[in-house]
């Protein structure tokens, strides 16, 4: 490093070295969201993954200080993470934990604490109907936001998840689409080196931006500033907000409906300063439109504003080349320079559905006067004007540019030149799901209109309808697409069709053409909210808290306008809603209505949004009110819409309005509707399907579900129950397990994902949580930069149990149908099944038997399924196992043994003789006893007698009869294989809450203590209590004898033994009494020793050591010590003075019946 040789001083030098290293090592490090400049919020990030055990993939997103609901109220930290909502407290001893995840949440909604006083709370509802509220929340609103924002994201990675594979689009011959860039953003997310909260805010912002102004996914804001705009020649000015993104310069004024611009930057030709001291520019379009913009912020947002713009426009210098040749194909440029139009859909050549040449020649005169003045195509501004001119119908020369302008198709076509084309290039030939769709449904679209009675009509519809499968395969084709498509083409090229196609499927109605149209589900409850109840408007009273009694009138009047005594009629009478208004939504109202009359309605579509079918539809059943409220079923409802809709050109009489002009029904309808349902707004709209999707996508993931189960060929013996849970586990874990770069296959598991589903299921199978223990306990962070953790003795059991009993065909992959086989033998098959099984998994040669390798396997198996087990019986268990089949190799009997033998070894196990655990038996070969009276059961000898091959064999060599027995052998083994290793699969839910308590009473603030270190750490303060009352006794004998004389007088002879006549100084001896227990005290001394260090405690082993020696000292030499005095089994030296001690302690000194127990109470008196 050329900096280090400058510096003089070695110090100097170290400190510049160690600097750049750690710079290195920041740089190159793993992005997590402990790299972060917030200190708190990387300690947070830490005691998260440490409580909850998170993996090193999963990212904390933001926590907030809050209170849970539950029973109490617990005030705490919740923990916001990609895919989880996690809570943690710690309260008087009590700890609480809960871990929601994203992906179960059904129903997420603002609420009310304290009674219905203060907005501070949130009211979470999963999909198994538990419901957990959160309150205490200062920032409520910011909390919620990202919940929700992070929520659907889950359910839109669940949607994907549960969707078919492989997709219908993709070629039968496995080639894969990439597709255009469509889902980059939502893969930027996660990457990156800032924090998630701030991509997560970064991303709603792009949205909100991208959906006001119709842009491309890929738009994202880069400046934003309040301004002035005004269009030179009118005298019109507009307040808004002028905002840059990469592509485009957008304008929206703060009035509605007043001014909107969409401004492509290589559109813009000139751009100058007007006055520097107001910050005013002008810029000039390519249809010498000239547009005045006088930014009212201060001077340096407006310099940086005027900077970027600066930028920006010599970005995009190279795109101007394609304007000439692209607005060729814009019927608007032929218009205004005389010329005929040549450009456009079918109609043009086999005529429109409505060809009313009069009214035709008004409209484009209107239009062509508008887009003289106001710009067109590129270029052109949005007033009240335009408004009206599109409600009133388009000219079906200029509807397809009009509604390519409308949804902002024609940015996508400008932006990808000669797409569509090379579309059908890369895929001629191919054959998909998709295309064998298309062909059956292609004569089935529109054959009415004369241009599909023909070859030209049916292969431009064909051709549109292939390109889309191809781009979005996903997708593929849906039924009521090839409808859509059909309209568009009367009026469109194809490629303009293809381009509103996939902007009708991304933005406008998204999920509505899927496999599972879950679009159009969610809608179809979203009109049905709006039909029924008043709830659905709650919104409205949140969002402006600060005029809480003006807008709680406000919305009521607006509400009562819908029809909540028709949807009560609904719901008496079991009338299905979606059968009617489904197809009005899938087809865009083209197959209800006759298609002039839905050509209105698609006009006012494209220039407002989906929120135009809502309030058409509202207006629909408004306007038949009376006729529905008599019918009782789905077909007359049905019958009562379609005479409506075939009487929609007849006059309506107005007998109120003395009028001349004549009022038709359709005019009537399209008033009804933005009159009395104005307040149907786009973001209504939004806010319903985000809260009613979740219900919707989890339906769709049940329904799915199910029906896999009922695909099965067999169930091995689950029920409905246990099947929906193994299903829902096989899910859930290919939901976390997939990266974006794997392939995509959702019904086949691959070992990591097996690994970790049996992780669900049973502890033992658990290796992740050993793995994250391992790494905390070494201070690692499971990086790329440190040492991976040690594998688990016996971990090598998940994969033999995969390659044997799951993986049947040997790919490495394996069905739901493979897993529930595989299960089923695991649980369900009988304990000599199973010892057959646990044979065959060791036996790797496959010939039958099992060598020493191959035994020694078979016992860390073992200790790996039963390492979580308590105590050490276990253990004595598999040494036995090892000894005894060591020592049946060396025996020299070649005969075999008669069946009394192995009956004898079944009544060992009956006799449960196992080992204790204070005789532990030596595993290894080396330390096993030679004399047959050591080991826990008497030997066996091979079931049959060795040949000469297997004389040549190891000295160790186990058939399958043999292991058998060796398993018979020990009762604890026995009972494992035939229930305990069955009940360690737990086929159910686990509870999101988990309430530990501690070991202390409920009102210490402590935190919980392992049961084994309380243990001894009570050991530890009673023997200490004891030297210290004992060392004070030393001291002053004549006042302690003083002192027992006087108490044992005021309880009325409580201190004096059952027919012994001892005092009770004398007993004091008792209470420390170890020399007949030393060794077992010596076994736990290292124990308590450490404990005793930590509590800043003498050891235990001084306190045993000198207790005899302090009380001997104030006690009489020559009393004999009562057998109650004597230390309790377990070596803890406590032995009756905890029990008297307990029963000081509720206020009781009384005497006893039994003799014993009088001694140890008047000892206890004396003591404390």
């Amino acid at each position: 490093m050329p900096g280090v040789a400058e510096l003089e001083d070695a110090s100097d030098k170290e400190a510049f070295a160690v600097s750049k290293f750690q710079s290195l090592v920041t740089s190159e490090d793993k992005d997590t969201d402990e790299k972060s400049n917030d200190a708190k919020f990387r300690a947070a990030s830490r005691s998260w993954r440490q409580i909850f055990h998170m993996s090193e993939d999963e990212r904390l997103v933001n926590f907030y200080s809050c209170s849970y609901h539950k029973k109490l109220m617990n005030q705490g930290w919740m923990y916001i993470s990609v895919s989880y909502l996690c809570f943690y407290s710690f309260v008087f001893g009590v700890e609480t934990k809960v871990v929601i995840e994203l992906k179960d949440i059904q129903e997420l909604e603002k609420d009310k604490s304290k009674r219905g006083v203060v907005n501070d709370a949130i009211r979470i509802k999963l999909r198994n109907q538990a419901e957990h509220m959160f309150s205490n929340l200062f920032h409520r609103d910011e909390t919620f936001d990202l919940l929700e924002h992070l929520t659907n994201l889950a359910m839109q990675k669940l949607l994907k998840n549960t969707s078919t594979d492989p997709a219908p689009g993709l070629s039968l011959q496995g080639q894969v689409l990439p597709n255009l860039g469509v889902v980059a953003t939502a893969r930027a997310l996660t990457s990156g080196t800032r924090p998630l909260k701030q991509n997560f805010e970064e991303a709603k912002r792009n949205a909100r931006f991208q959906a006001a102004f119709n842009l491309p996914t890929n738009e994202a804001l880069i400046e934003e500033i309040s301004a002035v705009c005004q269009i030179s020649g009118t005298k019109s000015s507009f307040s808004g907000r002028l905002s840059l993104s990469d592509t485009y310069l957008c304008f929206i004024s703060t009035a509605k409906y007043q001014c909107y611009l969409v401004l492509p930057f290589y559109a813009i030709m000139r751009v100058e300063k007007i006055n520097t001291q107001v910050s005013t520019i002008a810029i000039t379009v390519r249809h010498q439109l000239k547009l005045v913009f006088q930014m009212t912020s201060d001077k340096a947002a407006s310099d940086k504003v005027c900077s970027t713009l600066r930028d920006r426009l010599q970005a995009h210098v190279g795109l101007m080349k394609q304007l000439k040749p692209f607005l060729a194909t814009c019927p608007s440029e032929e218009l205004l320079n005389g010329k005929e139009v040549v450009v456009g859909g079918l109609g043009l050549k086999y005529g429109y559905v409505d060809g009313k040449r009069a009214s035709e020649k008004n409209k484009l005169r209107y239009w062509v006067s508008y887009f003289r003045e106001f710009g067109r195509n590129l270029t052109l501004v949005r007033l009240p004007t335009f408004i009206k001119l599109v409600r009133i119908g388009l000219p079906n020369t200029l509807r397809g540019e009009i509604w390519e302008v409308s949804c902002g198709a024609i940015h996508k076509r400008y932006m990808h030149p000669g797409y569509y084309e090379k579309l059908h290039q890369d895929h001629a030939g191919e054959v998909s799901l998709s295309t064998e769709e298309i062909e059956k449904d292609l004569n089935r679209s529109l054959p009415e209109y004369s241009g599909y009675q023909t070859e030209e009509g049916i292969n431009a519809l064909r051709r549109v309808l292939y390109a889309f499968s191809w781009h979005e395969p996903e997708i593929g084709y849906c039924q009521a697409m090839n409808i859509v498509v059909s309209v568009l083409l009367i009026y469109l090229t194809e490629e303009q069709a293809f381009w509103i196609l996939t902007i009708l499927c991304e933005r406008m109605l998204p999920g509505y053409y899927s496999t599972n149209m879950v679009g159009a589900v969610v809608d179809n409850h979203v009109f049905e909210t709006l039909v029924r109840c008043k709830k659905s408007y709650r919104l409205i009273l949140w969002s402006s808290p600060t005029h809480f009694y003006l807008s709680s009138f406000l919305p009521v009047k607006q509400v009562a306008k819908y029809m909540p005594i028709m949807s009560e009629h609904f719901k008496k009478y079991e009338i299905q809603l979606s059968v009617a208004c489904l197809p009005w939504f899938l087809s865009l109202y083209i197959n209800s209505i006759s298609l002039p009359y839905a050509l209105r309605i698609i006009d006012c579509f494209f220039m407002e949004g989906p929120k135009v079918f809502f309030q058409i539809g509202l207006a629909i059943l408004k306007i038949n009110g009376d006729a529905i409220m008599k019918v009782k079923d789905d077909g007359e409802l049905m019958n009562v819409l379609k005479g409506y809709f075939a009487t929609l050109g007849e006059v309506v009489q107005n007998d109120e309005q003395k009028v001349k002009r004549t009022t038709t029904k359709f005019n009537q309808l399209i008033l009804t509707a933005y009159r009395e349902f104005q307040s149907v707004s786009h973001e209504s709209i939004v806010d319903l399907r985000k809260s009613l999707q979740l219900k919707v996508v989890h339906g769709l993931d049940l329904y799915a579900k199910r029906s896999v189960i009922r695909n099965l060929n067999h169930t091995s013996r689950f029920n409905k129950v246990e099947l929906l849970f193994l299903c829902d586990a096989f899910f859930s874990v290919q939901y976390y397990g997939r990266g974006e770069s794997q392939k995509k296959s959702t019904d086949r598991m691959t070992y990591d994902h097996f690994a970790l589903f049996l992780g669900r299921l049973a502890g033992w199978a658990d290796v992740k949580s050993d793995m994250d223990e391992q790494r905390s306990r070494l201070g690692t962070t499971g990086d790329e930069s440190s040492l991976p953790p040690k594998p688990i003795v016996g971990s090598s059991l998940l994969r033999r149990f995969f390659d044997k009993c799951f993986d049947t065909d040997g790919d490495g992959l394996i069905t739901f149908q493979d897993l529930i086989s595989g299960l089923g033998h695991l649980i369900h098959d009988d304990m000599m099944t199973r010892m057959n099984l646990f044979f065959a998994l060791h036996d790797a040669d496959k010939d039958d038997t099992l060598v020493k390798e191959e035994i020694i396997q078979f016992s860390e198996s073992m200790l790996f399924l039963l390492r979580h087990e308590e105590g050490d019986k276990h253990l004595g268990a598999i040494s036995g196992f090892l000894n005894r089949a060591f020592m049946l190799n060396k025996t020299d009997d070649s005969n075999a043994p008669p069946q009394s033998a192995v009956d004898s070894v079944v009544v060992a196990a009956d006799n449960s003789t196992t080992i204790s655990s204070e005789q532990p038996v030596p595993i290894s070969t080396k330390d096993a006893p030679k004399d047959d009276s050591s080991s826990t059961s008497p030997p066996i000898s091979p079931s049959s007698p060795p040949s000469s091959q297997q004389q040549q064999r190891p000295i160790v060599s186990v058939n399958i009869s043999t292991f058998r027995e060796l398993i018979l052998g020990d009762s604890y083994l026995v009972e494992y294989l035939d229930t305990g290793f069955p009940s360690s699969f737990v086929m159910k839910e686990k509870d999101a809450v988990q309430v530990t308590a501690s070991s202390s009473s409920s009102s210490s603030s402590t935190p919980s203590i392992p049961p084994v270190v309380g243990k001894e750490m009570a050991e530890s303060l009673w023997a200490g209590g004891i030297k210290w009352i004992g060392a004070k006794r030393s001291r002053s004998p004549v006042k302690g004898d003083a002192n027992a004389k006087g108490r044992t007088t005021a309880d009325g002879g409580a201190a004096t033994g059952e027919g012994d006549g001892e005092t009770s100084t004398s007993r004091l001896e008792v209470d420390v009494d170890v020399d007949d227990d030393d060794e077992e005290d010596d076994e736990d001394q290292e124990l308590l020793d450490e404990v005793d260090t930590l509590m800043d405690q003498p050891s235990s082993k001084d306190l045993l050591a000198s207790s005899p020696t302090s009380t001997s000292e104030s006690a009489s030499p020559t009393k004999e010590e009562p057998s109650g005095g004597k230390l309790s089994e377990d070596g803890s030296g406590l032995g009756d003075v905890q029990a008297v001690g307990r029963r000081e302690g509720g206020g009781g000194g009384g005497g006893g019946t039994d003799g014993d127990d009088d001694d140890g109470a008047s000892g206890a008196e004396i003591l404390l």
